[in-house]
C-alpha cells in the first residue's frame, strides 16, 4: 500500500480538569496532564497504528518541546518532514474542562507559519492518499500550503479526504470548501455551520453535494453517511468503560475510516470500525492514548474480514 500523506499542526496539548464546581478567586482541586496532539498529527499516528504508511509535515519551534514531539512522531513509525522556525515556539494547545463544557485556547506558535516551501511536493505526488485539516485554512501561511498541496494532490490524481476541523472557526471566518474531495468528514456542529442547515440530515445532503462520500461524526450516536443523495446512520459501537476525554476522538475515528476504505471495506463498514476505535479513544486520556492488545485485534480483525 502506497503511503498517505497528511500535513498541519504538530503541538502539546495541556488538558485541565476541574474535579468539582470552580469558585472565584480560590483554589479549585483538579488534574492537569500533557500529551502530544495537534489534529493532522493525531490522524498521522493512528493511521500507523493501524498499519498503514505515513508520512506527515509539519513546523516546529527550535527547542526541545518541538524536538521531543517529532521524536515521538518518529517512535510511532511516521516518516516526518518537519521544517524548524527560527521566531516561534512550537506551540502549546491548552484544553479546560469543568466536567460540563470544554473550552480550548490556542496560542500562536510555529505552526501556523508552516508555508507551501515546508512541502515535500513529491511525497504528496508518490502518494496514495492526501488527508487535509480546516485548520490550514484559518491562517494565511497554512492556506497558501492547503491550496499547494491540493493542487499537486489533484495534477498527480492522489484522492483527498478533508476534516472541517472546528465549528468554531467556520463560524468566525467561514470556509470554502475546496474543489475535488473523495471524503469529507465534518462532525454534526461542522457540518451544520458549513451549510447553515440545523438538521444534519439536510446538512449531509447538501455537503454530498461537494464530496463523494460525507461521514458525518455524531460521537456517542454514531455516524451518518451521505453518497449519491442516499443516507444511512451507522450505529455507535458500545465503549469498554465510560468516556473521560473526547480530545483527539475525532482524528482516531477519521484515521480508521480512510484506513478502512483503502483497504477495500465498504462505507458502511468503514464507519462502524470507525466507530470502534472512537468509542475506545474517549474512554482514556489524551489523543493518541494506548488502547489494549484486544482492542487493536478486533481492529484488525474487522478490517480484514
Amino acid at each position: 500500500m502506497r503511503h498517505l500523506f497528511t500535513f498541519g499542526d504538530l503541538v502539546l496539548d495541556v488538558v485541565a480538569t476541574a474535579s468539582s464546581a470552580l469558585e472565584a478567586d480560590t483554589d479549585t482541586p483538579g488534574d492537569v496532564r500533557s500529551a502530544p496532539g495537534g489534529s493532522a498529527a493525531n490522524f498521522a499516528v493512528w493511521t500507523r497504528r493501524l498499519g498503514s504508511p505515513v508520512c506527515f509535515a509539519t513546523r516546529v519551534g527550535d527547542d526541545l518541546l518541538g524536538r521531543a514531539l517529532v521524536d515521538d512522531m518518529r517512535r510511532e513509525g511516521v516518516e516526518v518532514h518537519a521544517a524548524v522556525d527560527p521566531v516561534y515556539p512550537t506551540a502549546v494547545l491548552v484544553l479546560f474542562s469543568d466536567g460540563v463544557q470544554r473550552h480550548m485556547m490556542v496560542p500562536r506558535g510555529a505552526n501556523h507559519f508552516f508555508g507551501p516551501g515546508d512541502l515535500p511536493e513529491e511525497r504528496i505526488r508518490t502518494a496514495g492518499w492526501l488527508h487535509a485539516t480546516g485548520y490550514a485554512f484559518f491562517w494565511d501561511s497554512t492556506r497558501e500550503a492547503l491550496q499547494r498541496a491540493l493542487a499537486v494532490a489533484r495534477e498527480a490524481g492522489v484522492p483527498v479526504s478533508f476534516d472541517p476541523s472546528s465549528a468554531g472557526f467556520i463560524r468566525r471566518h467561514g470556509l470554502d470548501l475546496p474543489e475535488g474531495i473523495r471524503v469529507l468528514m465534518p462532525n454534526r456542529d461542522e457540518a451544520r455551520a458549513l451549510t447553515g442547515c440545523a438538521d444534519v440530515e439536510d446538512a449531509a445532503r447538501e455537503l454530498a453535494r461537494r464530496a463523494d462520500l460525507v461521514a458525518v461524526k455524531l460521537g456517542p450516536e454514531g455516524a451518518l453517511l451521505a453518497r449519491a443523495g442516499q443516507l444511512t446512520y451507522v450505529p455507535p459501537v458500545a465503549p469498554s468503560a465510560p468516556a473521560v476525554d473526547g480530545t483527539g476522538a475525532g482524528d482516531a475515528w477519521g484515521a480508521a475510516l480512510i484506513d478502512g476504505l483503502r483497504r477495500g471495506l465498504d462505507p458502511y463498514r468503514a464507519a462502524l470500525r470507525a466507530n470502534r476505535l472512537g468509542a475506545e479513544v474517549v474512554t482514556r486520556v489524551g489523543a493518541r492514548p494506548a488502547l489494549s492488545p484486544e482492542i487493536m485485534r478486533q481492529l484488525e480483525v474487522e478490517r480484514d474480514a
